[in-house]
């Protein structure tokens, strides 16, 4: 079985991010290892997202690692740069995931792994990168409301007109049509998905159950696989460089051009807490979410580190008192 490391690409979202190392370290195969790639500094969220990290590092020794002396930059050249050490040097795949992405159940990764093996040996254009069924996702929403035969009740509460696209290529798309691509039906639409999470995260045997036995399946070199979650050779990661930084929309340009395959196994449930757009308005989603994987993953330590919403605000107070107190200091 190839080694596999586990890059956790994290920033300022601790609060997702809480959740996703609890699940990552609940179904976290032996031969593999989880790096969490602190991707920015300097703010309350950065250093309590960095917080998070080393705690889950110190509760998994050997299996859980905080990669800090990177400097802060595009998550591709960041993800670039970790690729380079010599610590990645031993794994023959590597796992990009985002840090509010998380896997529902065990043998996730071995699925993946069997699923890439099993792909880069077929006939046709080579194989980009193997990627599981993500719910919140530009071309993953569309196929979870199939397998889970949700559809009528999608058409019966959800349809309406919306707005898809960027900039130039903004468009209305009528009700009942899901776009599947960058910036598609689901990207920007928050109640969308709620609708979703209340469907499939805040029900995970629901959404293991409907996915159970699926077909791996390609997906379409024009559709938007938002990679949150995504497995690969490294070498992959260094063809697909345009120089502009840009990892998904180069990957995506890099597919268009050349045809490498990706493929989606849709037997491996994934959760996608929320796209940018999603976040503010979604983000008491979050608790009713860490409660359920809390009591369903039976961790010997609480899944937060702060029980209540109150000690959170106090710590964020005192640590801007503490900073307000450095930038007064004499120089």
């Amino acid at each position: 079985m190839s080694r596999v490391a586990i890059v956790l690409l994290a920033c300022s979202d601790y609060e997702s991010l809480e959740v996703s190392l609890a699940c990552h370290a609940a179904y976290l195969p032996a031969r593999a290892e989880l790096f969490v790639l602190q991707n920015c500094r300097g703010t309350y969220d950065a250093e309590r997202s960095l917080a998070v990290g080393q705690r889950y590092a110190r509760l998994f020794p050997g299996r859980i690692h905080v990669v800090t002396g990177n400097k802060p930059t595009k998550p591709y050249r960041a993800i670039a740069a970790l690729l380079a050490t010599r610590h990645l040097a031993a794994f023959d795949l590597v796992c990009k995931v985002d840090d509010d992405s998380f896997p529902i159940a065990p043998g996730w990764l071995d699925a993946l792994v069997r699923a890439y093996a099993a792909a880069a040996t077929e006939a046709g254009p080579p194989l980009a990168y193997v990627t599981p069924l993500i719910n919140n996702n530009c071309w993953g929403f569309a196929e979870t409301i199939e397998v889970m035969g949700l559809e009528a009740a999608f058409a019966a509460e959800m349809a309406r007109d919306h707005w898809v696209g960027e900039s130039a290529e903004r468009r209305i798309v009528p009700a009942g049509r899901i776009d599947r691509g960058g910036h598609g039906t689901i990207w920007q639409a928050p109640h969308l998905a709620r609708w979703l999470h209340t469907r499939t995260t805040l029900e995970p045997d629901r959404f293991i159950a409907a996915t159970s036995g699926l077909s791996d399946v390609p997906v379409p070199g024009n559709a938007r696989y938002s990679i949150n979650c995504m497995l690969f050779a490294p070498a992959l990661w260094r063809r697909v460089d345009d120089g502009s930084g840009e990892d998904e929309h180069m990957l995506h340009q890099h597919c268009l051009r050349t045809g490498e395959r990706i493929m989606c196994v849709r037997s491996v449930p994934f959760v996608h807490i929320a796209y940018f757009p999603q976040r503010e308005e979604n983000r008491d989603l979050v608790a009713d979410i860490r409660r359920v994987y809390e009591a369903r993953l039976g961790h010997p330590f609480p899944l937060a580190m702060r029980a209540s919403r109150d000690l959170e605000i106090e710590a964020r107070l005192r640590w801007m008192e503490q900073a307000i107190h450095r930038l007064a200091r004499p120089r």
